[in-house]
């Protein structure tokens, strides 16, 4: 007995104890998760930590239990070049408490080479300073080596308005190696190299600056499955059953082979891919064009079991810069309205048989290639030859396609006029850098003495009146010298028809009143826009999204996928999209009366996106990918189900 008793007080002891320790250990986990939960924490994530010259790198800054209004200050950031890409939230539990995190996401783009350190981001609130941490940046220089060298070219360095010039991209690359010298040296590696063109993008040019084709036209030509460059990450749209797939599309120029020394001086054989495209500028200035990267593998050896081996290249070419300079005012003539380039003049005169003091439009007609919307009309009543025989009122202009065109009315002031005389007009000739004066031709024209009415003859041209209501025949034709209308038409009164015309008229006035008002109802409401263009909003950020991911940028992707779902919950609840978190577009989905395993799968792909946005859980992009389409399907099912969307 003694034995059992023992036993059963260490026993109860022993439990007493445990107790105590989980309530404790409860009550510091509660603690230690307010404590997380509450307090103020500045992290910041740099996507890589090399890069080369010239590049850019991703830089998040994430804010947790700040102010809504707080936001980063990167005035340190001085030795680099700052662009904010985005922001947004993320909602993390810790226990029963919730942190919201707000990133902030920018691109950085150093100055200087070697190993920087990007500096501190800093955060003001409630009088108090918050500081994040540095972290260091290695920043390569291109390497020297002679497997891939790029060149940037111009046809022109100094042009005027509207004079086009062309620029030429060369990327020469080294044969392959024996047995493979005659296969494309860009046919053979998976990815393609990758190209950055600064002026491959009509978005991206500076003002002033027009692309002879846009660049859909321009690269458009240019596509090549199975070898090339891809340009600028541009991708293609296509695949089936999907919302969006997006893949990196492959451009290959026009190529040549030519010799050119290697780096030993060796003269030896080169492909050269050219990227040409033409420009027109528009305004005076100093245009940059460049750097162009090119970043990629490339085969520079053969093993021994015959295979190619190759290198990871990374090359630059250095900026040029064309000037478009303006035109000299040195022998600047009086017939120079502002046209540049080369042209020709023509006019036309109508009617060309007039009386004295009778109109006449004339047309002039400046065509060719330079300057034509900023070309002014000719003033006629500075020349002598023109203002001695004709009133000349002001000219209307307009542009059409490669025309300038002047238009004026004009009318004869005496019989003595014979023809419109010659009209000169001067433009600069940008090939010979100096002024032209060209003329239209002459052309013959009749003038008559206008006919005069004696005021007797305007005395006594009474009116003939009808007596009859016969139709009479004259041999001038049916209404020929009717000077009475009434000899025309019955002019008896018939009210019922008017009464007729009004009430239909009214009628008519109603059904436009309540169509006008129905419309204007539709368009008030936001919310019922909202909800038609949900789908289609849904569509386009998928469609970001993925485009995102096959460029790599796996992080930004992802956000923009976790906002696919949020902003189609956040259209159909007339919802700011930016304040949306997981857990209020749930319990708006709960509320809706969506059925549950939707809810269920909306969950399951939101904690799917939040695990991959911070690197936790498994599984490739291309299933998160699958996912979200299927969610984003059962959601737009399950919303037209319960009448949510149109």
């Amino acid at each position: 007995m003694e034995v059992i008793s023992s036993f059963n007080s260490q026993s109860a002891s022993h439990s007493r104890a445990v107790i105590r320790r989980t309530a404790w250990f409860a009550v510091w986990t509660l603690i230690a998760s307010a404590s997380v939960a509450h307090s103020q924490e500045i992290k910041v994530e740099l996507k890589h930590d090399k890069i080369y010259e010239g590049d850019s790198v991703q830089y998040n800054v994430l804010l947790s239990n700040f102010d809504e209004s707080a936001e980063p200050d990167l005035n340190e950031f001085k030795e680099f070049d700052v662009k904010a890409t985005g922001s947004g939230i993320t909602v993390r539990q810790f226990g029963r408490s919730i942190r919201r995190t707000r990133v902030f996401e920018y691109l950085l783009t150093p100055h200087g080479r070697g190993v920087v350190e990007v500096p501190s981001p800093t955060v003001e609130q409630d009088g108090q300073s918050y500081r994040g941490d540095t972290v260091m940046l290695t920043v390569a220089a291109a390497e020297e080596q002679d497997v891939a060298r790029l060149e940037v070219t111009a046809s022109r360095e100094e042009v005027y308005p509207m004079q086009p010039f062309e620029v030429r991209l060369t990327i020469a690359v080294k044969s392959l190696p024996e047995p493979h010298e005659n296969k494309s040296p860009v046919s053979v590696q998976d990815p393609a190299p990758r190209l950055s063109i600064p002026w491959a993008e009509d978005d991206q040019l500076p003002d002033g600056l027009v692309p002879k084709v846009p660049v859909g036209r321009w690269l458009g030509d240019l596509q090549n499955e199975r070898s090339g460059f891809s340009v600028n990450n541009f991708t293609s749209r296509g695949g089936f059953g999907g919302l969006f797939s997006g893949r990196l599309v492959v451009f290959e120029p026009r190529v040549t082979r030519a010799l050119r020394k290697d780096a030993r001086g060796a003269r030896i054989e080169y492909w050269e891919y050219v990227f040409a495209r033409t420009f027109v500028p528009t305004a005076v200035g100093e245009y940059n064009f460049g750097p162009v990267r090119l970043k990629g593998d490339f085969a520079t050896k053969v093993n021994t079991r015959g295979n190619l081996q190759g290198e990871e290249i990374y090359a630059v070419a250095k900026s040029i810069r064309v000037r478009v300079k303006d035109v000299s005012t040195d022998g600047r003539l009086d017939s120079y309205t502002g046209a540049v380039g080369k042209f020709r003049f023509t006019s036309e005169i109508s009617p060309r048989e007039a009386k004295v003091g009778d109109p006449m439009t004339l047309t002039l007609s400046l065509t060719g290639v330079g300057t034509l919307d900023r070309t002014l009309a000719p003033d006629l009543n500075q020349l002598g030859a023109i203002e001695s025989r004709f009133k000349v009122y002001d000219a209307t202009e307009e542009t059409e396609d490669s025309t300038r065109r002047f238009t004026y009315s004009v009318r004869p002031k005496h019989a003595d006029v014979t023809e419109l005389p010659a009209v000169p007009i001067s433009y600069f000739d940008v090939d010979d850098e100096k002024f032209v004066t060209i003329e239209s031709d002459a052309i013959p024209i009749k003038i008559e003495e206008a006919n005069r009415l004696s005021n007797a003859d305007i005395a006594m041209a009474t009116p003939q009146r009808s007596s009859g209501n016969s139709v009479e025949v004259r041999t001038e034709g049916i209404f020929a010298n009717v000077t009475d209308l009434r000899e025309l038409r019955d002019e008896a009164v018939h009210p019922d028809r008017w009464f007729l015309s009004l009430g239909g008229l009214a009628g008519l006035l109603f059904v436009v009143a309540l169509a006008t008002q129905h419309v204007q109802t539709l368009r008030a409401d936001i919310g019922l826009q909202r909800r038609r263009g949900a789908v289609s909003a849904a569509k386009q950020r998928f469609e970001a999204a993925t485009q995102t991911l096959s460029v790599g940028e796996n992080r930004e992707g992802v956000e923009r996928l976790s906002s696919t779902l949020l902003g189609l919950v956040a259209d159909v609840c007339d919802l700011e999209p930016g304040g949306l978190t997981a857990q209020d577009a749930i319990a708006k989905l709960e509320t809706s009366g969506i059925e549950q395993h939707v809810i269920e799968q909306f969950i399951s792909v939101m904690q799917d996106c939040d695990g991959a946005r911070y690197g936790v859980g498994a599984g490739s992009s291309d299933d998160l990918v699958e996912s979200v389409e299927r969610c984003v399907d059962e959601l737009v099912r399950g919303l037209k189900a319960r009448r949510l969307l149109p």
